[in-house]
């Protein structure tokens, strides 16, 4: 045989043989999985061990894989989700304590507010009962009414009214013609009673109910309405941070935390003064992280037509009728500062200002 014939006959050989194993690849494997068996060990003693074995895992001098790779777990946590606000956003899966219907929820715990009762009636249900046992007299209470099938101006011809039995309602809520896009009820909304006080109906350890009702908004009748979807709930308010004016006299409360899209923002900064002065609250703004801005006056007199508080220095520009609070929320932006603008009458009390930042 020829040379060129026995070239030719242990090719032959070779293309039956198929191609030659790519021993990189099986070291390549015993090594990532060594190193997730020390990245296990690693995470029972501290998580910082096991982010460093995964960084090392990643630079093996191989070449880069063809299949792109999905994100990993700390480029997630690093970048959450941005709201179409400018804020962060994430999704609070379910908790205990929950109360869950119909694809509504009332959370258990919003911030640093725990929920004491709720209740998510059947769909048709035109009334029912809230009862609990008060821990505090600082309690925020909140009632909805969906009315699906009806159209704005329909629905609007009805209202709940809430109020402990026995008594009158003590504050109402017009209804909606339609059931919200978000499954997540608001925790409250009323705070009864003088700002810091507590409401005065309520005893720490004496059983208290109210009574939800849907009624004609005219004639404040009961009223039955087919779908019709009531809900109900009574918060446990958390620390509130006292406001007082110049006198020293407390004319509101804020909450200590706010909780905004599934993040808690807690009290930075405050400024208040008289709302007809001159020169009204300014507060300055950090570089580079979200916040929030809570802001208005603290009294409202109907006969003395007063005009309109608008934050300014926000992104969007957001106003209040005199004696109304409002959260705005601002997404990052380089250090500036927020102030009020009173447009009509400037109304009575105080105008204040309340800056809150994400916590750490």
């Amino acid at each position: 045989m020829n040379l060129t014939d026995l070239r030719d006959e242990l090719a032959q050989h070779a293309d039956d043989l198929g191609p030659a194993p790519d021993f990189r690849a099986g070291v390549a494997t015993r090594v990532r999985r060594t190193k997730r068996r020390r990245a296990a060990t690693g995470a029972a003693a501290t998580l910082a061990v096991a982010a460093l074995a995964v960084g090392v895992a990643t630079d093996l001098g191989r070449p880069a894989p063809t299949v792109p790779a999905g994100p990993s777990a700390s480029a997630t946590s690093t970048a959450p989700m941005i709201g179409s606000d400018g804020l962060p956003y994430r999704t609070v899966p379910d908790g205990p304590g929950d109360v869950v219907k119909n694809g509504l929820r009332y959370r258990a715990r919003v911030g640093d507010d725990t929920l004491s009762a709720g209740f998510i009636g059947d769909v048709g249900q035109g009334q029912f009962t809230l009862a609990w046992d008060p821990t505090t007299t600082h309690v925020a209470i909140g009632s909805e009414c969906f009315l699906p099938g009806l159209t704005h101006d329909q629905a609007g011809a009805y209202m709940v009214t809430v109020g402990l039995e026995g008594t009158p309602g003590f504050f109402g809520t017009q209804c909606q013609g339609e059931l919200p896009s978000e499954r997540d009820l608001p925790a409250g909304g009323a705070i009864p009673g003088e700002a810091g006080q507590g409401w005065s109906d309520l005893s720490v350890g004496r059983a208290a109910s109210l009574r939800v009702q849907l009624v004609d908004a005219r004639t404040k009748k009961p009223a039955t309405v087919e779908g019709a979807q009531l809900t109900g709930a009574v918060y446990s308010l958390g620390d509130q941070v006292p406001v007082v004016d110049a006198s020293g006299h407390a004319v509101a409360s804020l909450p200590g935390v706010l909780e905004h899209q599934g993040y808690r923002y807690r009290l930075a900064d405050t400024a208040s003064g008289p709302a007809a002065a001159a020169r009204l609250p300014r507060l300055s703004t950090p570089a580079g992280v979200p916040f929030l801005v809570t802001a208005g006056s603290t009294s409202w007199d109907a006969s003395s037509d007063p005009g309109t508080v608008y934050v300014t220095g926000l992104d969007q520009q957001a106003g209040a009728t005199a004696g109304g609070l409002q959260t705005i929320p601002q997404g990052a932006r380089p250090a500036g500062s927020v102030g009020l603008r009173i447009e009509g009458r400037s109304p009575a009390g105080t105008a204040l200002l309340a800056l809150y930042l994400p916590e750490r």
